[in-house]
């Protein structure tokens, strides 16, 4: 009789337990789900960069019929140094085929065409931050039939407090974003070292932290014939490790590159394609269609032999644009 006692206390603080279990269970999913069904901002993970160049695009998406939208988290920003708003949206596309869809398809009720937002892009690009850093696209490219991306949408009335995008296909609703609580930060759209930069069509880049090569042998092709190529006995040279994907096969050119000390008039220039280590292949100059790696070659005078730290930033031009790429990475 004792031990049915004790069997049946047993049974139900198990049965308890269980209940508790389930009860927090559900707790936590249901607020995790809340949380994930929040458009308050875009969480986007730490981009990689894609392992596989030269892929094939897709023909451009011309039967939208059965092609849906929507959006899945944004983030506001009203930065102090620029005179406009906008908006980078998470956005979810479905269709029935592989996606190549341009934004000429995606309007804002202020009637700006999401293709046409260059003259935007450079003036945030002239305070040096880039939208590639939070992985915003400008075309919608999939080689599967779902997809997520991010866009950029830009605001230009100070006053409202709404912004809505419409589409011109599908049974899409048009998507609306709150503007009266901007949480994004200019840090967010600084490059630092081994960042994904990106110009959100065509090509993906890293560059790593610099690291010290001195000692190393450095070789100058003149002629189609190999030489040494002598440095000063007080320099130190160092090597940034580039790699370069053209997603499409458009070819890629990193044409000049240029360091630039904080608080310091002194630039750096790269030692120009022509100049090797015995280790380290020199990209700059180097045609990419595919997918490849090298590094850029700098150099600095050091008398005393001390070890070298500058703050400062990486400026990499590319070939046929003209918008310069900067980098905020230490030398060290």
């Amino acid at each position: 009789m004792e031990k049915n006692k004790h069997t049946k206390l047993w049974v139900v603080l198990i049965v308890i337990i269980a209940i508790a279990a389930c009860l927090l269970g559900y707790e936590v999913f249901f607020h995790n789900a809340s949380k994930a069904a929040d458009p308050a901002a875009v969480s986007t993970p730490k981009a990689t960069i894609s392992s596989v160049g030269n892929q094939t695009k897709p023909s451009a998406s011309t039967s939208l019929d059965q092609t849906a939208v929507s959006v899945s988290g944004y983030t506001v920003y009203q930065l102090d140094d620029i005179d406009f708003r906008f908006i980078i949206a998470k956005v979810h596309v479905k269709s029935d085929s592989a996606l190549n869809l341009s934004l000429d398809h995606f309007k804002t009720s202020e009637g700006i065409t999401l293709d046409q937002v260059s003259d935007y892009v450079t003036q945030l690009e002239s305070h040096s931050y880039y939208l590639g850093r939070q992985n915003v696209w400008f075309s919608i490219i999939s080689q599967n039939s779902e997809t997520d991306t991010n866009l950029f949408i830009p605001v230009k009335d100070s006053t409202l407090t709404s912004l809505t995008v419409s589409t011109d296909f599908g049974n899409n609703a048009d998507m609306t974003f709150n503007l009266n609580d901007p949480k994004g930060s200019s840090s967010d759209l600084l490059y630092q070292a081994d960042d994904v930069i990106t110009d959100g069509k065509s090509y993906e880049m890293t560059v790593s932290e610099a690291f010290d090569i001195t000692g190393s042998y450095l070789y100058q092709t003149v002629d189609n014939e190999q030489q040494e190529f002598l440095l000063p006995s007080t320099t130190k040279v160092y090597a940034f490790h580039v790699q370069a994907v053209s997603l499409w096969g458009d070819s890629v050119t990193l044409e000049s590159a240029q360091y630039v000390p904080e608080g310091s008039s002194e630039t750096f220039d790269a030692l120009d394609a022509s100049i090797r280590s015995e280790k380290f292949d020199n990209i700059l100059g180097k045609t990419i269609s595919d997918k490849d790696s090298g590094y850029l070659f700098f150099y600095a005078f050091d008398p005393d032999d001390n070890p070298i730290t500058y703050h400062g930033v990486l400026k990499l031009k590319l070939q046929g644009s003209d918008s310069v790429i900067t980098v905020n990475v230490n030398l060290n």
